[in-house]
């Protein structure tokens, strides 16, 4: 394994890449019964789900537009479909507790074998409501007696290589009510946000709807299906966070995320996406707006990156990963001059690995720049490192961003790093290991002139499993999150 590229070999790293994400998604399991009657759908608007239009949030998307918000929506023609990893989850936020009796779910072709159906009031703690490992897919309705404001779709194993996919996620009780109008209600699905985060193989699932231009499913960051008033889950108190102009975060939706991103002390952060997802921009924070893929660059998009307020745009994400944006590089530079007629400053898409090598996927992108007087104005690199000694990490890092800098003399973004070994498998360091990582990467990377902003990989935190985020689901730090907070 190189130093400059901590994820082992190719097989290893693809590997590694499909889990990534989904790798920070945990539960906790408390096993009560339910019934399951292969059925139709529930007719008429006699019945309309208490989930329809309500905020919906998932472990991760395949692409921009099949969001968690598409499988809440009403409509037949949108959907959820998740990252080809497990576990995945998507759950939808009801507004108040309430009292369940239905959990009717309309599966793609992709769909999970084994799941649990799951219940909260906040604050992490999850009940199981109903459990199979036997999943058939089509249309599954769930009989089941609970309560609570959030509901959760838990899946831990996928019927075939893909993710797993809902046309529909409804959810019954008493007092079922009109539905709740999703965001933008009239249109079909489309996107700036990789709420199914744009992938890279849309081959993959060939039936899906062509996204459109207008974000449908996605919420804004002010979404109108859920109330204002709205209580929820209190934050506790954190200390004050330092604020350096190069401290960044990824985000994506979860549980008191906006209080934990102004908490971070981040002067920026990103969603993969043009679009905030749902996020508050702290004050004094900046949004910075993604073109995902190919399929991104659509006039809507580029209007809201254009309109975001950044004078920053950041290129394709991993198109060197088949499960990314998964780009060639022709076909990345023939859409690279849409990007820079928004007048934005552009950086380069962001390969997973190898941003040193010559001949790799960047150095022939950016010699393609080059020929074709593309304007670059900097650098995206993304790291993950296996070795989880803090300061011979913080070393490996800045050992790649030296060679990248060497080789295109421009500035750099790392846009995404953290501690996670995919060279077998995924392996998480432990929390005091990560924190430690973080205090001396951030000083490192503040050390460097031509670094000019990081963002770690991620914000919001599993509750119950290894990861690598700086903030749990009830608002508290992680010991990850309060090194981020203390990092200048």
């Amino acid at each position: 394994m190189s130093e400059t590229v901590p994820r082992g070999t190719a097989a290893g790293r693809t590997a590694g890449r499909q889990v990534r994400r989904a790798a920070l998604v945990g539960a906790l399991v408390a096993v009560m019964g339910a019934s399951v009657v292969n059925g139709a759908l529930p007719a008429g608007a006699a019945e309309a789900p208490l989930s329809q239009g309500r905020a919906a949030a998932a472990s991760s998307i395949e692409r921009g537009d099949l969001s968690a918000a598409a499988a809440v929506d009403g409509k037949s023609g949108t959907r959820w479909s998740s990252k080809f990893s497990d576990p995945q989850w998507l759950q939808v936020d009801l507004g108040k507790s309430t009292a369940i009796d239905k959990i009717v779910l309309n599966w793609e072709r992709a769909y999970a074998t084994a799941f649990r159906i799951q219940t909260s009031s906040g604050g992490g703690q999850w009940k199981t409501i109903h459990s199979t490992t036997a999943g058939k897919g089509g249309v599954q309705t769930l009989n089941v007696s609970a309560t609570g404001r959030y509901v959760r779709l838990y899946a831990t194993q996928r019927s075939s290589q893909y993710g797993v996919s809902l046309w529909e996620f409804q959810v019954f009780g008493k007092g079922s009510v009109t539905p709740v109008p999703s965001a933008t209600p009239t249109r079909p699905t489309p996107s700036s946000s990789p709420s199914r985060t744009p992938s890279a193989t849309p081959s993959a699932t060939p039936t899906r709807p062509t996204p459109s231009s207008t974000p449908s499913s996605t919420p804004s960051s002010t979404p109108s299906s859920t109330p204002s008033k709205t209580p929820t889950t209190p934050v506790p108190e954190v200390p004050p966070a330092e604020t350096s102009a190069k401290k960044g975060v990824g985000v994506w939706q979860a549980p008191n995320v906006s209080a934990a991103l102004e908490a971070s002390g981040a002067s920026w952060y990103y969603t993969w996406s043009t679009n905030h997802n749902g996020v508050t921009t702290p004050k004094g924070a900046e949004f910075v707006p993604m073109i995902w893929g190919a399929a991104s660059v659509t006039d809507q998009n580029l209007a809201q990156a254009k309109n975001s307020g950044s004078p920053y745009l950041l290129g394709f994400n991993e198109p060197d990963f088949a499960e990314q944006s998964n780009m060639t590089v022709d076909q990345a530079l023939s859409l690279w001059p849409r990007l820079t007629a928004t007048g934005l400053k552009v950086g380069s898409p962001a390969v997973a690995w190898g941003g040193d090598r010559a001949g790799g996927w960047l150095d022939r992108f950016m010699t393609g720049a080059a020929q074709k007087n593309l304007r670059v104005d900097f650098i995206t690199l993304h790291w993950y490192g296996g070795d989880f000694r803090a300061e011979a990490a913080a070393g490996q890092l800045k050992s790649y961003i030296q060679a990248v800098y060497e080789r295109y003399r421009k500035p750099i973004w790392l846009t995404e790093y953290a501690l996670i070994d995919f060279s077998n498998g995924v392996r998480f360091p432990t929390d005091a290991q990560q924190a430690a990582f973080v205090t001396e990467s951030t000083k490192m990377l503040n050390s460097l002139p031509y670094l000019q902003r990081y963002a770690w990989f991620g914000l919001p935190s599993s509750d119950t499993e290894p990861n690598s985020g700086l903030f749990r689901n009830n608002g508290v730090a992680t010991p990850a999150g309060r090194a981020f907070q203390a990092a200048e």
